[in-house]
């Protein structure tokens, strides 16, 4: 096959429009979902110390995770120096603990706040609020056995999706 002219300038084009779809494509690109998305270790442990529960839920770590890697530029650095700030003073509790909070970097403060905020209410992004979770929040679970989340149907969340009970015909 003889290299002519026509195959040059076809080859160019073809180079150049790769060049430029390349380039653009990260744009389109979408987050994985957050079923796709591992947990790590240290994230579970800096959840399980801030909700205070066994087992935080996982789908919800998993959607907390996956926010936080597209809103912070060092997510899991930032989850390592929370977590070593909490773990160095376990006794701080209320307003002591949000007064050392205040004190540390801009990234840490948001960290925490996004993670208390999607832990215990489901929603993130306090300049654009996005609900990534409703009833197993860590509200809810708290109060599971006794206080329904606020709805307009007359049962726990999904009730209507069970099948009805069956009922003896009449004999």
């Amino acid at each position: 096959m003889s290299l002519t002219r026509r195959r040059l300038l076809a080859g160019s084009a073809g180079l150049f429009a790769a060049s430029i779809a390349a380039r653009w494509l990260p744009v389109f690109a979408y987050a994985p979902p957050a079923e796709a998305i591992s947990v790590p270790a240290h994230f579970m442990t800096l959840s399980q110390m801030l909700t205070g529960m066994a087992q935080p839920d996982p789908l919800l770590a998993r959607r907390l995770y996956s926010w936080l890697h597209l809103q912070f530029d060092d997510p899991d650095g930032d989850i390592q120096r929370l977590s070593a700030l909490l773990t160095s003073q376990p006794d701080l509790q209320g307003n002591a603990l949000l007064a050392v909070i205040a004190q540390q970097s801009s990234a840490l403060r948001d960290l925490y706040q996004a993670l208390i905020s999607g832990w215990y209410l489901g929603v993130v992004n306090v300049a654009q609020p996005e609900c990534l979770a409703f009833e197993n929040i860590v509200s809810y679970r708290l109060v599971k056995t006794s206080l329904l989340p606020p709805s307009y149907a007359p049962g726990e969340p999904d009730f209507w999706i069970r099948p009805p009970h069956q009922e003896n015909s009449h004999a």
